[in-house]
């Protein structure tokens, strides 16, 4: 068993009924948690500050070009290759994310490794510069939400799943349940804003494999396109609101980038969609 698998292993087979628990662990997925990055640790990307983009390309703006994107993220392919996580990034390069400061539209750049690049200045006082943070990561599991649809494929459906996994009573005298324990392991993992590459992404209303099912007209939970086409999509970057770069977007609301796994194999990031997930 992986490292980043044996502490939440061993929560679920303590909790949990023998299949009930091989079943939860056999969904879980590796993510790099991004964070702050202390004096000599590794930076693999960062949030705010200006971009540096490659030579000859506008600084990027709303589809009708009339107003430009802000930058919010930073990822340097390369050094994000060290870690473990369930979706195929490129092996070096950067990825760029912009988006307008209400997160209505957004673009996503890749810059291939070798590309000849320039910190670009911001083009005016509409684009939002916010403040520069260096990015560390390390892996950590992560687990499908209540309402994720690949729930459906493992248990049969949501409620089954319900029922199982989230509702099985620990204490027949105080009726605890494991979703309180469930919830005690991921609090004691935090640390700052829960910024995420891969993984599952913290659906605050639905996540974002449903939400692109959704968006695709494939019907709902339980619909062989729906779940066949949620199976496609994963979560490239979740962004948290975070006060030390003064990204904030109202309501305590999260951006979920989420990508096709063929789209990510053929390094086509013009088509990934944004969630914006709200309290």
């Amino acid at each position: 068993m992986k490292d980043w698998m044996i502490d939440f292993a061993e929560l679920a087979r303590e909790e949990l009924p023998p299949e009930t628990a091989e079943r939860l662990i056999g969904l879980l997925r590796p993510a790099i948690r991004l964070s702050a990055a202390e004096a000599g640790e590794t930076v693999v990307g960062r949030l705010g500050g200006l971009p540096k983009l490659p030579d000859g390309m506008a600084w990027p703006s709303l589809s009708d070009g009339d107003r430009p994107l802000s930058f919010l993220a930073e990822l340097d392919c390369g050094a994000l290759a060290r870690y473990e996580v369930d979706i195929s990034l490129p092996d070096a390069g950067t990825l760029l994310f912009f988006a307008t400061t209400d997160a209505n539209e957004h673009q996503v750049i890749y810059v291939p490794h070798g590309t000849a690049v320039a910190e670009r200045p911001a083009p005016d006082d509409r684009v939002e510069v916010y403040a520069e943070l260096p990015l560390a990561a390390t892996t950590e599991p992560t687990w499908p939400p209540r309402d994720h649809p690949v729930l459906v494929d493992v248990f049969g459906s949501l409620q089954e799943a319900e029922e199982t996994v989230w509702h099985h009573v620990l204490d027949e005298d105080t009726l605890e349940v494991f979703e309180e324990q469930l919830r005690l392991f991921e609090d004691g993992g935090k640390d700052g804003p829960p910024h995420q590459v891969g993984g599952y992404s913290d659906a605050l209303q639905s996540p974002i494999e449903a939400v692109a099912a959704h968006a695709a007209g494939t019907g709902s939970y339980g619909d062989p396109a729906f779940q066949e086409e949620a199976r496609q999509w994963v979560t490239l970057l979740q962004l948290a609101e975070d006060g030390r770069t003064g990204m904030l977007w109202g309501d305590d609301a999260w951006l979920i980038w989420g990508i096709r796994r063929d789209h990510l194999a053929a390094r086509d990031f013009s088509k990934v969609h944004l969630h914006v997930a709200g309290h």
